[in-house]
């Protein structure tokens, strides 16, 4: 029951905290039977909160059990499907009761019921896949050790793909792979349980790769994030059919490509390149302008239809600024003053925003019941959620038709400077054009 209420309240609040969500062949989702999910790793709770709210089916976690202490806590955690598992690194003592977690984990899914493990064990946010366990591998293997490989198990990898996860109304894309059904790994299961379970591993590790943007080489991750907010914009002009989220994974996947192997081929080049790009986009934000308004200048100018929207639209904006200004202050306030480790910020927030909207909501419709009737206070509290998000929106196309009218300021007072930041992005686009040439020319022949 509580797993339920909080599923409703997280995907509101989710909803809330993204700017997008895409989730893409989520139909690959068994809709029966034991099932593992499998997914990278890069934003502490935040990971499976987004998971769970958007699986029909209920998923129970594997979590750390240092969290599981205290006997309220416990409790608690075990209401919300959670089940502890003990890290020698950092519980040596409780190790031992592992046998007993996995054991309980086969019951699972001897019931048909899913899990969800995060075989790299531990959350960091970057762009990278680190080594994963063979937790999820020995799970599965096992419970089906147990039922002579014919209960069915399968692992579902999932690649998710965050813009920033720790920045509000940021994006993120999620990737479901291909199911790895267990019951082809029973021969080797049965002659070796160890290389098997490491087999397994690696065949994980191998599709999350796939569904996910990976920079191994920490060095070039500034870059990518450069030619990314460049570039991206420019390729995907050329693409048709598929969604944008969709379309920024696959671009994103071939330039961090590109440039490993432009780096690899011309390694000054790419310091003087990469040195170029960031002068030019300090540049921009000096005079408080994006690469947008230099591309298209003219976008924002003079639409009919964004003029309606600020003007029709601005008492639904008051609206909805009022009534939610307080609780956004109050989290941002909090979100700043409580210290925590990069990964888990993004998790802070939308538990932070969770809790104090859902109290302010329930204070607001007492209080306005009491001055009206009941009915009225449940019309009025109704009314709260869609019209912050409303209001978010309002703000984002504001400063976006802000932006374009500081170009137009700029490039009347300033046309000589416009003029020749649009020469260096040219200079800049022809270099990209180029390696990206060099890239598909090796591509091709390779």
């Amino acid at each position: 029951m509580l797993y339920r209420i909080f599923k409703s309240l997280f995907y509101l609040a989710v909803k809330g905290y993204f700017r997008s969500i895409h989730l893409e062949d989520k139909k690959h989702v068994p809709e029966h039977g034991p099932l593992i999910f499998v997914a990278n790793h890069t934003s502490a709770f935040m990971d499976p909160i987004l998971l769970a709210v958007h699986i029909k089916r209920p998923v129970y976690f594997l979590a750390r059990g240092e969290a599981f202490k205290s006997k309220l806590a416990s409790v608690f955690f075990n209401w919300l499907h959670m089940i502890p598992i003990f890290r020698p690194e950092i519980s040596p003592d409780e190790v031992h009761k592992n046998e007993q977690i996995f054991q309980r984990c086969f019951d699972h899914l001897s019931k048909g019921k899913t899990m969800m493990i995060f075989p790299e064990g531990f959350s960091k946010t970057e762009r990278r896949l680190r080594p994963l366990k063979t937790g999820a591998a020995r799970i599965g293997l096992g419970a089906e050790d147990q039922h002579d490989f014919n209960l069915g198990v399968t692992i579902m990898p999932i690649g998710i793909n965050y813009s920033n996860p720790h920045y509000f109304r940021s994006d993120v894309y999620v990737k479901f792979g291909d199911p790895i059904h267990l019951e082809n790994y029973k021969e080797d299961y049965k002659a070796d349980p160890f290389s098997t379970a490491q087999e397994l591993t690696e065949t994980i590790k191998v599709e999350l790769e796939r569904l996910t943007v990976i920079v191994s080489d920490k060095k070039l991750d500034q870059l990518v994030n450069d030619i990314e907010r460049f570039y991206r914009s420019e390729l995907r002009e050329n693409l048709h059919g598929e969604h944008k989220a969709a379309q920024d994974f696959y671009l994103s996947r071939e330039i961090v490509k590109a440039v490993t192997y432009y780096k690899s081929v011309k390694p000054r080049a790419t310091m003087m390149f990469q040195e170029k790009i960031s002068n030019y986009l300090d540049a921009l934000s000096r005079l408080h302008i994006s690469d947008a308004e230099i591309r298209q200048p003219k976008q924002y100018a003079r639409s009919i239809r964004h003029t309606l929207y600020f003007v029709l639209g601005l008492p639904i904006f008051l609206y909805g600024f009022i009534v939610n200004i307080l609780p956004y202050q109050i989290v941002k306030f909090l979100s700043r003053k409580v210290r925590v480790r990069k990964d888990f910020i993004g998790s802070m927030k939308l538990a932070f925003g969770m809790f104090i909207f859902l109290i302010f909501y329930i204070l607001l419709a007492v209080m306005f019941s009491f001055q009206t009737k009941w009915y009225w206070g449940l019309l009025f509290v109704i009314t709260l959620y869609p019209s912050g998000l409303f209001c978010l929106n309002y703000i984002k196309h504001y400063y976006r038709r802000k932006g374009h009218m500081t170009y137009g300021r700029l490039y009347r007072k300033r046309k000589t400077t416009i003029q020749k930041l649009r020469a260096r992005r040219k200079k800049i686009l022809d270099e990209l054009e180029s390696g990206r040439q060099l890239y598909l020319k090796q591509r091709i022949l390779f």
